[in-house]
């Protein structure tokens, strides 16, 4: 059952259009005027509005314009109009109506609007359930962030002895055992880096911007994952990227850069290629990182920077959460966006501020090895 809000002058048409809702089980609150009914209008108090355009004094176009700009909410609007036309049509989508009913308006007409808009607003209040939740996750993570670097240190000292131990052991040990105590370190080492983004998302960023080269930056991040065993066989395209000087932090940047490169070598198994761009648009600077992998599934795509959503068997789904918060602490946003012919491309924009200056346009070709 629904709660339905219907507004109109002519009293036998109000009580119809109203017996034919109640019958369909709808709660239906009666108004010959707004004002009869506005307490009602308020977010989250009704689900559809049904309202006739032609009335004295305060019209179906200004009740649309009170609920929807005024008063912001997100129901949909329908509205009844006598003569219906391009134009009445026009600025009423423009002010925000979801539909539009042309009289006579007949049982079947009044259903099928309704149905729709009921749908519409089921979807509005699942998004905004979920988004809550997110909310509620994003506000218990910053309240374990206050305490990340004592749980991160309490965690990593006893890994790291553990690790210390085991190779010891394997020292001692034939090489057959050797394997085996190196998988032990590898998957304490997997651990260790899936706590600590986890502890690195919860606590509370403060962006420290300084002035730093793109290109540098990049390549500073290429250095380290040099030395990872599935980046040896990578290959790398940075574009326009040198001499691009941004005003960020560089710490946290690097992050990013490092995750996304990351996420692409385990995209393409370590045997892929990959390349970051720069441009500058009317909106500030893009940043583009695109790889040869097999792609985003078309239903993961949004959400894949939700917080411990991942496509990946292993993954924490922490890693492009991270990003999202790094790149949104700098006023910017970040987002798959799909091309033809390539695996992933992540985007990632940054406002004019941001920029300080663009360098000259060129390529080139980084191995994956140094």
């Amino acid at each position: 059952m629904a709660r339905i809000v219907l507004i109109d002058d002519e009293a036998r048409l109000l009580h119809t259009l109203a017996r034919f809702l109640e019958q369909q089980g709808h709660e239906v609150l009666q108004g010959s005027s707004f004002q009869a009914v506005q307490e009602q209008l308020r977010p989250g108090r009704f689900e559809v509005l049904i309202t006739d355009i032609v009335m004295p004094e305060f019209d179906g176009m200004k009740v649309l314009n009170e609920v929807v700009r005024q008063r912001q909410c997100q129901e949909p609007v329908i509205l009844i109009t006598g003569e219906p036309n391009l134009q009445t049509a026009s600025e009423a989508v423009r002010l925000g109506a979801f539909d539009y009913i042309s009289k006579p308006v007949t049982k079947d007409k009044l259903l099928e609007a309704v149905s729709r808009g009921l749908r519409h607003v089921q979807l509005l209040r699942e998004r905004d359930r979920a988004r809550e939740r997110e909310l509620q996750l994003l506000k218990n993570l910053a309240a374990l962030g206050e305490s990340a670097s004592v749980l991160s240190h309490e965690i990593r000292t006893p890994i790291t002895s553990l690790q210390h131990a085991l190779r010891a052991v394997g020292e001692k040990l034939g090489v057959e055992h050797k394997v085996l105590i190196e998988e032990f370190v590898s998957n304490l080492q997997r651990i260790e880096r899936m706590l600590s983004q986890t502890l690195s998302f919860a606590k509370p960023l403060q962006p420290r911007p300084a002035v730093v080269d793109l290109g540098e930056l990049v390549d500073g991040v290429l250095r380290e994952l040099a030395r990872l065993p599935n980046w040896a066989a990578m290959t790398v395209d940075c574009k326009d990227l040198a001499g691009t000087k941004l005003s960020v932090d560089p710490q946290l940047c690097g992050e990013v850069v490092s995750n996304l490169l990351r996420n692409a070598a385990e995209a393409c198994g370590g045997k892929g290629h990959v390349e970051v761009a720069a441009e500058v648009t009317p909106i500030g600077i893009a940043i583009e990182v695109t790889d040869d992998g097999p792609g985003v599934p078309a239903n993961l795509r949004e959400e894949i920077f939700r917080p411990f959503r991942s496509s990946k068997d292993y993954g924490t789904g922490i890693g492009l959460a991270f990003c999202r918060k790094v790149i949104e602490s700098h006023g910017g946003s970040i987002s798959f966006v799909p091309k033809p012919g390539v695996g992933a491309c992540i985007r990632i924009e940054l406002p004019p501020r941001v920029l300080v200056s663009k360098g000259d346009a060129g390529s080139r070709t980084e191995p994956g090895a140094s």
